[in-house]
């Protein structure tokens, strides 16, 4: 399965690339229009060259460079991506996604992992027994041997027996027999090393030596949103134990089990930026290990009684406002898709600077109806349009839901406002994901490349922030470590790397594109009306030069303009029949054929000038080149050498999302060696340079050129 996500990636729409086939059908109706012409018009002088100058035409005009000269630009940034040295560490599988980053307006992120640090600290529990809280119970995260917090585990009046045993087995973590190093989940391996019992075999063995067998794990569904354990001790007494979303334990738990103040404690726990798990127990009646494994899951989750909450503190990544707040200064919009509460998501949301308003209202449903109230004042009344018109909005699972599916009308009014998205499921992801992609927006996605592997597949440009093999699913992902205080943790900073990144692509591949449709409209015009009017070509090495030194070696030097070290306010366009790219085209376009017409008027105002029209001496076909040896053809060959270089050096032109031009140094080597190579043929005298190119030639020179005594 991860084999073929990786060879056949999801396809995503994208305006660059759903236009490039009317490119072709344009290009491909004026290649006919041009084909009628000199089939028609043109006195040729013979088939072979009549075929031949139509295939030429038809490969000017379809330049297969244009296609290969975006792949180098796209292959450039991914290296540049992928330099383990370079700036921004970040590997690239689908290099073609490189400037749909650059298109990104919003960003989705997931916010274990993403926006907070990757690990957990077991930060307490909240002991349940007889319907009520007991007093919380805090752990020190600074002491890594876990000793004074597995005192107070070990504590019958701080931490009851049966919330103690629940927290040795309710967990799928494994002890890797070389190292001795905790393998599993995050939560679960803080929550084993605090609880200090001895991973055995299929047991857990405390440090007073009691013994609990695990008969049966049950892993983490993402449907129910739980995960648990069967265990029994060394009466045979038989115990499941359930932790999951403290909403999910509250629904499945005997009411008598449930304390009144419930929903205020763990409101109150996920305000203060806890990750909170409800956890309970159940005691089976007994039952063989076998009939204990054929016991469907629902009936072991069913009517439990809870025991507990556990809380988990997990900090936010040092650099994270620093890249949320990069990404707010180049126009690109942030939400949070997360797993959490969406109580610790807003409270996550205003510390990184996602969640803005002063008041962030909580939509969620009860009782099948979507109700919302303000989490500061859960009292007051409100709607999405009361008392703040403009204000933020976090949606449950299932208030997302509710709008998706049954008040679509609702959400196109208040997807714009919506902020947070809690408790969301990996289908859920996904289809936010799409939702915001069908309102017509450019949509990345950065997660931790666990769960949200489909998020990050069906977004436009998806990053993990991870090392892990998952992570392969993503067209991007990193493990680059931060800076200073954030030097443990993988980067945030790589989403607006990788948008720069982008940006600077995308930018470049339409300077390519603009500067080939130049090259093809110019450089056919030219050809065309000095055959049809005059029956004459160009050099065989002005076609030379500009396949090669401008086509090829000048769109290499465009590909190395780095991006910029900020982002802009605005993106690069994307249309390719768009204003902007129509008369980046046209522009350099009727300067060139201007340029031709005055030099052809002044070249026919001169005394000296007597016009010859290569047919009427009948030049035979093998001699097609020859018909390049005049003034005429010299004002093309001029006029296109520098119109052509000019075109490529002015779409490098770098300012909003690439460096500035005098920092590509090929480009200006390059550009400055062709305006020389112009102005050296046409102020130069006779010489084998200029007859090469049968430009300001004499007889003498040209037979010197070609080794004729």
């Amino acid at each position: 399965q991860l084999v073929r996500m990786v060879l056949f990636p999801a396809s995503v729409k994208f305006k660059y690339n759903d236009q490039l086939p009317m490119v072709y059908g344009i290009m491909s109706i004026y290649v006919a229009v041009i084909v009628l012409l000199l089939v028609f018009l043109a006195d040729i002088g013979s088939a072979v060259a009549t075929y031949l100058t139509v295939l030429c035409t038809v490969a000017m005009a379809l330049n297969p460079m244009m296609p290969v000269s975006m792949v180098m630009g796209q292959s450039v940034s991914a290296g540049r991506l992928d330099d383990k040295k370079g700036e921004y560490q970040i590997k690239c599988l689908q290099p073609g996604r490189i400037p749909i980053a650059g298109k990104i307006s919003t960003m989705v992120f997931d916010k274990t992992g993403t926006i907070t640090k990757a690990g957990m600290d077991f930060a307490g529990v909240v002991g349940a027994a007889s319907g009520r809280f007991n007093t919380r119970v805090d752990f020190d995260d600074s002491d890594p041997e876990c000793t004074q917090n597995r005192a107070k585990v070990d504590d019958k009046m701080q931490v009851p027996p049966v919330l103690r045993r629940a927290l040795a087995v309710c967990h799928t973590v494994k002890k890797l027999g070389s190292t001795g190093a905790l393998v599993g989940n995050q939560v679960e391996c803080a929550m084993v090393r605090t609880v200090g019992w001895k991973l055995g075999v299929k047991e857990m063995i405390s440090p007073q030596g009691e013994v609990l067998k695990v008969v049966r794990e049950l892993e983490f569904d993402h449907h129910s949103m739980t995960s648990g354990a069967v265990a029994r001790d060394a009466s045979g007494k038989l115990e499941v134990f359930i932790k999951g979303s403290y909403e999910k334990i509250k629904s499945v738990a005997q009411p008598a089990s449930v304390p009144a103040d419930y929903d205020q404690v763990t409101m109150q726990c996920a305000k203060d930026n806890y990750y909170t798990l409800g956890i309970s127990y159940k005691e089976l009646p007994p039952m063989t290990d076998e009939q204990v494994r054929n016991t469907p899951r629902e009936q072991l989750e069913s009517f439990v009684n809870i025991c507990g909450l556990l809380l988990f503190r997990n900090e936010m990544k040092a650099d994270s406002p620093e890249a949320i707040e990069s990404l707010k200064e180049g126009s690109v919009r942030s939400v949070i898709c997360t797993g959490d509460n969406e109580l610790t998501g807003i409270a996550i949301g205003r510390a990184c600077g996602i969640v803005l308003s002063h008041t962030c209202l909580r939509g969620a449903v009860v009782d099948g109806h979507l109700v919302w109230n303000d989490p500061e004042n859960e009292q007051r009344r409100v709607t999405p349009d009361s008392p703040d018109p403009h204000c933020q909005l976090a949606l449950t699972c299932a208030a997302w839901r509710h709008l998706y599916t049954t008040d679509t009308k609702l959400l196109e009014e208040l997807w714009p406002r919506c902020v947070v998205f809690a408790r969301m499921k990996p289908d859920d992801k996904i289809n936010v994901v799409k939702y915001l992609q069908s309102r017509g927006l450019v949509v990345g996605m950065a997660g931790d490349g666990g769960n949200d592997c489909g998020g990050l597949r069906a977004a436009h440009a998806g990053l993990a922030l991870s090392d892990a093999e998952a992570s392969m699913v993503a067209p991007f992902s990193t493990g680059r470590l931060g800076q200073g205080a954030a030097r443990n943790d993988i980067s945030l900073t790589t989403v607006p790397d990788l948008i720069r990144e982008g940006r600077a692509c995308l930018a470049t591949n339409m300077a390519t594109f603009s500067y080939f449709m130049v090259y093809a409209f110019l450089l056919t015009t030219i050809r065309t009306v000095f055959i049809i009017f005059k029956n004459l070509s160009l050099g065989e090495w002005v076609w030379m030069t500009s396949d090669i030194g401008v086509g090829v070696i000048m769109m290499f030097f465009m590909t190395q303009s780095r991006a910029r070290p900020e982002l802009a306010k605005f993106r690069p366009t994307a249309t390719l029949l768009g204003l902007r790219t129509v008369s980046g085209v046209l522009v350099p376009y009727l300067l060139g054929c201007g340029i031709v017409v005055v030099g052809i008027v002044i070249l026919h105002s001169q005394k000296w000038y007597d016009v010859l029209n290569p047919s009427w001496i009948h030049v035979r076909a093998q001699y097609w080149m020859n018909k390049g040896d005049n003034y005429d053809s010299a004002v093309g060959v001029l006029a296109l050498f520098i119109v052509l270089s000019t075109t490529a050096y002015v779409n490098t032109y770098g300012g909003e999302f690439r460096r500035a031009i005098f920092r590509n140094v090929g480009i200006n080597v390059v550009y400055v060696l062709f305006v020389f190579l112009v102005f050296w043929m046409c102020l130069t005298g006779p010489n084998e340079l200029n007859c090469i190119y049968r430009v300001n030639c004499d007889a003498k020179s040209s037979m010197a050129c070609q080794n004729i005594p």
